[in-house]
């Protein structure tokens, strides 16, 4: 019997995510977590947005950052967690039941294994064949890999701090329309 779970929170030990249609006509995920893999009750972007709810983000920011930082791009990567490393990004439309959410830090190297095929090598000495070209799914890659590097560029800028000046203003409401009264120290 297939292990099921009814909820579960993207990890570090994330490798994949995908849609896999069950008895009853539903879909659910099909995670691949480590060295284990497992069905949750719930499609991959109800994981992808609870993860990210958890951060204070959700998925419709996530991609909307995404889009900003990279420009207008379809199949946006995604970040999910900075802190862990979890940087998502899908080999087709998050629409597209047979989308595969790979974690980035997790895929090693691919390999073409004829003209619309891949075969994609993941921690844990897993091996996953889809259907892509390689050059596709790379590009897919390398925009997640351009998205990591910016954000972590950005998150590293400096900050501007502000001094206070010797003296201030005293602001004083009173009767009238102009209601504020402008003195200096």
């Amino acid at each position: 019997m297939k292990q099921v779970k009814e909820d579960y929170l993207i990890n570090e030990k994330t490798v994949l995510l995908t849609g896999e249609y069950v008895k009853n006509g539903r879909q659910w995920t099909r995670v691949i977590e480590g060295e284990e893999t497992f069905l949750v009750r719930k499609r991959p972007i109800e994981l992808i947005n609870k993860a990210l709810l958890c951060l204070g983000s959700d998925f419709r920011a996530a991609r909307r950052s995404s889009k900003y930082i990279l420009g207008e791009c379809h199949m946006c990567p995604i970040r999910v967690n900075c802190n862990l490393g979890i940087w998502l990004f899908p080999t087709k439309s998050y629409r597209d039941e047979h989308c595969i959410w790979f974690s980035l830090m997790h895929v090693k190297d691919t390999k073409p294994c004829g003209i619309r095929r891949t075969k994609v090598y993941l921690s844990y000495n897993h091996e996953f064949e889809i259907e892509m070209k390689e050059s596709s799914f790379n590009n897919k890659k390398n925009k997640a890999n351009q998205l990591r590097e910016n954000m972590l560029r950005n998150a590293q800028s400096p900050l501007t701090f502000y001094l206070e000046p010797k003296k201030g203003l005293k602001i004083i409401e009173g009767p009238g329309l102009n209601r504020y009264e402008l003195k200096k120290d």
